[in-house]
C-alpha cells in the first residue's frame, strides 16, 4: 500500500480498560472458526516475518541474491520469507526509474530482473529445506496499465464516466495518485474467477505458503468468502492482510497490520504519555475475532521509505531497539525488513535500487538482540500464550510498563535515563530474559531507551 492510505487506516484509535486480553492466536487442535475457515492454526500461530525487497537485499538484486541470503534471514529467528512482489513491473505510466514492484504487467510471471521461474522454485525449495515458510505479496486491487488482461480482458476493469479505465480510488471515494495502476472491476465474475486461478497457480506449482495481500480491503469482502476457502483447500497457508480493521479476520485472514499501534508508538515517543499506549493495545486485542493476530513492526517497507527508517525515527540505535522489542513482545507475531537487524539507516525507496549495507559497525551485536528478542516471542511461554495486561508505574508518561503471564516488560521511551517502581508486581529475585541473572529490589534503572523483560519468581 501507498504511505496515502497507510495514513487513512493508522488514524483509527482505541480506548478500553485495563482488563487483561489474551493471545488471540488459537491453540493447536482448535476447531476451526468462521464462515472463511479457521484461521491461526498449527504453525501460523508461532511465526515471525522477514520481508524481503528482492531488489535491495543483495547485491545482486534477484532471487539467487535471496537465497545466498537465507541463512542470514534464519539466524535472525524469523520463520517465513515475505517477497515483495516479484512479478515484471509495468513500463506504461511507470514512476521513476525502475517503477514500484506493486505495478504487476503479468501474475504468471517473474520479473526478468529477479530472474527465473526456476529461480523462484529454487528459492522456495532452499528455504523449505531451512524450515522456513515463503509467502508472496499479492496486489489483487489492480494492475499495471500494460497488463496482458487489458487487451485480452478489458471488461475485467473499473471505467470512469468516459468509459476508460481508471486509477483506484480511496476510501472516501476519490481519485489515487497511483497513476501507474488501473483498477479491477470485482462486479466481473470472470475476474475474480482469473485471480483465484493466478493465486492458485504459485500455491499449486511451487509450494509457497500463503500471500501478504496489498490494500486487501479495497477488494470486495464477498470476494474474500469466496477465495480464502479455495485458497486454503488441501493445506494450511497464511493469510496477512494490508489492513487493520478487524473484519478482516472473519474474512479468514491469519494476520493484520497494527497501523495504529504503530502510530500510537511514535506519538509516545514523540512525548506523548506512555500509558495510554499499553490501554489501547488490550482494547485491540480484545477486538480481533476469529483467532485473528496483528503483524507487529516499527517499520516496514512503507514506513522507510515514506517515513524514517527505525534508528532514526526512535532516536539511534538504542531507541530502535526499544521500540522493536515494545511491539515484538505484544500479542500478534513480529516483523523485521530488510536491514532492519543491523539497523541499516537506508531509506530504502521503492522506485529506486540501493543494495542493503550489511556491514555496519554495530551489526552483530544488533544481529544478536533482534535474534533475543523473536526467539523470546516465539519460545518462551509468557509470550506464547500469556495474556497482556497493564502494569502501573510511578513513570507512567515515561514508560511503558505490560505483563505477558509471568513475564514483565518496561521500556523507558525517553533519551534520559528513568528509575521506575511498578506497583502489583515483586520484581525481586526476577529473572532477567534480556541481559541474565537475577534482579534485587523493587525498582529498575533503565538506561536512555533502555529496556528491560523480567520473568517474575513464582509466577
Amino acid at each position: 500500500m501507498r504511505r496515502l492510505y497507510a495514513a487513512l487506516v493508522a488514524g483509527s484509535a482505541f480506548a478500553g480498560a485495563c482488563a487483561p486480553a489474551g493471545r488471540t492466536a488459537a491453540q493447536p487442535g482448535a476447531a476451526p472458526a468462521g464462515p472463511a475457515g479457521a484461521t491461526n492454526q498449527g504453525w501460523v500461530a508461532n511465526t515471525a516475518l522477514y520481508e524481503v525487497f528482492v531488489r535491495d537485499f543483495s547485491p545482486a538484486g534477484n532471487l539467487s541474491g535471496v537465497i545466498d541470503g537465507l541463512d542470514r534471514i534464519q539466524a535472525t529467528g524469523a520463520n517465513v520469507v515475505w517477497l515483495m512482489p516479484i512479478h515484471p513491473i509495468g513500463v506504461l505510466n511507470r514512476k521513476d526509474p525502475l517503477g514500484s514492484s506493486y505495478s504487476v504487467r503479468d501474475y504468471h510471471e517473474v520479473n526478468p530482473d529477479y530472474g527465473t521461474k526456476d529461480d523462484f522454485r529454487a528459492l522456495v525449495q532452499a528455504a523449505h529445506a531451512r524450515n522456513l515458510k515463503v509467502i508472496l505479496d499479492w496486489v489483487p486491487n489492480h494492475t499495471a496499465w500494460d497488463h496482458r488482461w487489458a487487451t485480452e480482458h478489458p471488461e475485467f476493469y473499473t471505467r470512469d464516466e468516459q468509459g476508460r479505465m481508471t486509477v483506484p480510488r480511496d476510501a472516501d471515494g476519490k481519485l489515487t495518485d497511483w497513476t501507474d495502476v488501473a483498477d479491477l472491476d470485482y462486479g466481473n465474475p470472470g475476474l475474480r474467477r482469473a485471480m483465484i486461478g493466478e493465486m492458485r497457480y504459485w500455491l499449486d506449482e511451487f509450494g509457497i505458503d500463503g500471500f501478504r495481500v496489498d490494500v486487501a480491503a479495497f477488494v470486495p469482502d464477498d470476494f474474500w468468502r469466496e477465495a480464502v476457502p479455495q485458497l486454503r483447500a488441501g493445506r494450511s497457508i497464511l493469510l496477512l492482510a494490508e489492513w487493520d480493521a478487524p473484519r478482516m479476520h472473519d474474512l479468514g485472514f491469519d494476520l493484520t497490520y497494527s497501523w495504529p499501534s504503530y502510530s500510537r508508538l511514535k506519538e509516545v515517543w514523540k512525548g506523548g504519555p506512555a500509558s495510554s499506549f499499553v490501554d489501547a493495545e488490550i482494547a485491540d486485542v480484545r477486538s480481533l475475532p476469529n483467532g485473528g493476530m496483528r503483524m507487529r513492526f516499527s517499520t516496514n517497507h512503507d514506513e522507510t521509505a515514506w517515513d524514517q527508517p527505525p534508528i532514526t525515527l526512535f532516536g539511534g540505535a538504542a531507541g530502535a531497539r526499544a521500540a522493536f522489542l515494545t511491539m515484538a513482545l505484544l500479542p500478534g507475531t513480529p516483523l523485521l525488513y530488510n536491514g532492519q537487524e543491523v539497523e541499516s539507516p537506508q531509506k530504502l525507496g521503492l522506485f529506486v535500487r540501493e543494495p542493503v549495507s550489511w556491514s555496519l559497525s554495530g551489526a552483530d551485536a544488533a544481529r544478536a538482540f533482534y535474534r533475543h528478542v523473536i526467539d523470546l516471542e516465539r519460545t518462551h511461554p509468557a509470550f506464547v500464550s500469556g495474556d497482556l495486561a497493564a502494569v502501573q508505574t510511578d513513570q507512567a508518561n515515561d514508560v511503558i510498563a505490560y505483563r505477558r503471564g509471568n513475564a514483565v516488560v518496561l521500556v523507558n521511551t525517553r533519551p534520559r535515563p528513568v528509575r521506575v517502581t511498578p506497583a502489583g508486581v515483586s520484581l525481586n529475585g526476577a529473572r532477567d530474559l534480556l541481559a541474565g541473572g537475577a534482579h534485587q529490589g523493587a525498582s529498575v534503572s533503565l538506561p536512555a531507551h533502555g529496556a528491560m523483560v523480567l520473568e517474575i519468581a513464582g509466577s
